[in-house]
């Protein structure tokens, strides 16, 4: 008889969204941008935010539950408007120091917090911007939002040259129609501003074909309606995108320098490939068959919801305030839900920006029976 691995107690991937608000407006966003009336999105649900008492407990059972190295990511919204973000911080890396943790923000904030993050010791922020202009970039954040940014980005910079450490600095570009032909600019920008990495994400986004199709698979492992998907048809975003254009952009950016380090996801694909990612030839490229997050990562909502797709909001698999983390990771529900995937993939599924996370899962544990 073989020995099949164990599912972990807890995961060591953790993405945490401690809050729902946010002070931009970007375009592509399934919350607050050009499809998010689609979304059925309550305004109520918008006010959400962590507790410190939840964010403890989850904390504490991640570092008893958990023997390996763990990964915590906070996100939102905009992180730096939960009115306790550097105390989350400070208790994370007090009751799991050895954790990395880290953040995306639209670094707006940043100058108010940028001294106290440092001393609560964050490990990486990751800031967000669309273009390496005012021009580019503000259309599609918001008025202000470049300039803000880079106000935030030297914050940061100051204050660890100030304590003499300080987390790792990336900047995060979301590849869209709107900003691609910037993208080997975004590379000289942070050269010039003294960011060693970018990161670049093409746009997650669906039609509505496809997330109608995904619908009753979905239904049937969660138990209720799934509709978070409605957020991301901005088809219209990308329509204009020439892939031999992105293929020479991308190897361009790729190739512009030693100084800055640039992660261009998804990243087991080579540029011919992902240059076909906004086509329908996509779905045809794509060699993944299942998504292995499920067995190794997963994500809190701020009301304490746990869900298995961190881009799709209604794929609840229960609640920390009802039960703990594990028992939800190893419930039936999350069972349901990887044996429907472990099937194949949902049309939903090809695009996710989650579904080509580099985390090492032994594949016996998502082998099709």
């Amino acid at each position: 008889m073989v020995d099949l691995p164990m599912i972990p107690t807890v995961p060591r991937h953790v993405t945490v969204f401690v809050n729902w608000a946010c002070n931009l407006t970007c375009r592509e966003c399934w919350m607050y941008g050009d499809s998010a009336a689609e979304s059925t999105w309550l305004e109520e649900v918008k006010r959400d935010q962590i507790s410190l008492e939840m964010w403890n407990g989850l904390v504490d059972e991640l570092a008893h539950g958990q023997k390996e190295k763990v990964y915590l990511t906070i996100m939102g919204g905009e992180p730096l408007m939960h009115p306790q973000l550097v105390r989350l911080v400070r208790e994370a890396k007090t009751r799991l120091p050895d954790c990395n943790l880290d953040m995306s923000t639209n670094a707006t904030l940043l100058p108010r917090y940028a001294e106290e993050l440092v001393d609560a010791g964050i490990d990486d922020v990751y800031v967000s911007i669309d273009g390496p202009t005012p021009e580019i970039n503000n259309p599609i954040r918001g008025r202000k939002s470049f300039e803000r940014a880079m106000d935030g980005l030297k914050a940061l910079q100051a204050a660890s040259r100030k304590a003499g450490r300080g987390p790792h600095i990336a900047l995060n570009f979301t590849v869209t129609g709107m900003n691609y032909t910037y993208l080997p600019d975004m590379i000289r920008l942070a050269e010039s501003v003294g960011v060693k990495e970018v990161t670049v994400g093409l746009a997650s986004y669906f039609t509505k074909e496809e997330g109608k199709a995904s619908r009753a698979a979905f239904e049937d492992a969660t138990g209720r309606p799934f509709l978070s998907w409605a957020g991301y048809c901005n088809e219209h975003q990308h329509a204009d995108i020439d892939p031999a254009r992105l293929r020479e952009l991308m190897d361009e950016a790729e190739n512009l320098t030693d100084a800055v380090d640039v992660l261009i996801a998804p990243t087991r694909y080579d540029s011919t490939q992902k240059s076909r990612f906004f086509s329908a030839d996509w779905r045809h490229i794509i060699r993944e068959s299942t998504c292995v997050k499920l067995w190794a990562q997963t994500t809190v909502l701020p009301n304490g919801d746990v869900i298995s797709c961190t881009t799709f909001s209604d794929t609840v698999m229960g609640n920390i305030r009802d039960s703990s983390l594990s028992q939800v990771f190893h419930g039936e529900t999350y069972r349901r839900m990887r044996d429907t995937i472990k099937q194949g993939l949902q049309p939903i599924c090809h695009r996710c920006c989650e579904l080509n996370m580099d985390i090492d899962v032994d594949p016996a544990l998502y082998a099709h029976q």
